[in-house]
């Protein structure tokens, strides 16, 4: 349970540290994308050219059989570049229900994001730790796209989720922090020469979401 919330809090870290996102262009910071008074362009709602997009509404995926459900609720006409921050979600559930990290080898992902990302999964499953429940998520948005660079965001709900101990089924107590209020969680992604999205790094906030 330790290293499970340290490394919580080694993710923690990164909320509003934002990458730049290629050397050949101004470095991107999307806070500054969405102000004014940063002189560059405000946030653009058009499509991001990354696959084909999601279907519009609610949709509710199973994980582990019945183990866990993930409902996304995709806002209406939704941008590609959301199945970013949804894939790894997905991804990384599977991984925590499984207890194996091979889901999260077809995300696509950069060195530093795959290093965040594998740590977090084995923080749980080293742990001998697993979930159950329903989890949420809402409210997904394209928060800024400049260039090559984008911020994707989404509200987590995951207070009817539980941390049960893979072995003997229990529920771990105390059971962490953000499993009992909705978060926000945003990844930062970089369009690569090949024309592929991929996550850069992940942030987690406190803030901004409500039920």
């Amino acid at each position: 349970m330790r290293r499970v919330m340290a490394v919580l809090g080694v993710v923690g870290l990164g909320i509003g540290v934002l990458a730049g996102c290629g050397p050949a262009e101004r470095p991107y910071t999307p806070q500054e994308a969405a102000s004014p008074a940063s002189g560059q362009p405000a946030p653009s709602p058009s499509k991001s050219e990354s696959g084909t997009a999601p279907a519009s509404g609610p949709e509710t995926l199973k994980i582990g059989g019945d183990k866990l459900r993930v409902r996304i609720e995709w806002p209406d006409d939704p941008d590609p570049l959301l199945k970013l921050i949804t894939g790894y979600y997905v991804a990384s559930r599977k991984a925590l229900v499984s207890g194996s990290d091979r889901y999260l080898k077809d995300l696509d992902l950069e060195l530093t994001a795959v290093r965040e990302a594998y740590d977090w999964v084995h923080g749980y499953t080293e742990e001998d730790m697993t979930v159950r429940g329903d989890a949420r998520l809402y409210n997904l948005r394209v928060a800024a796209l400049v260039g090559k660079g984008a911020q994707v965001n989404a509200c987590v709900d995951e207070s009817d989720v539980r941390v049960l101990s893979a072995r003997t089924g229990e529920a771990v107590e105390p059971q962490p922090a953000f499993v009992r209020e909705p978060y926000l969680q945003s990844v930062l992604a970089h369009r690569g020469d090949d024309g592929v999205w991929r996550i850069r790094s992940f942030s987690y906030g406190e803030k901004g979401c409500s039920r």
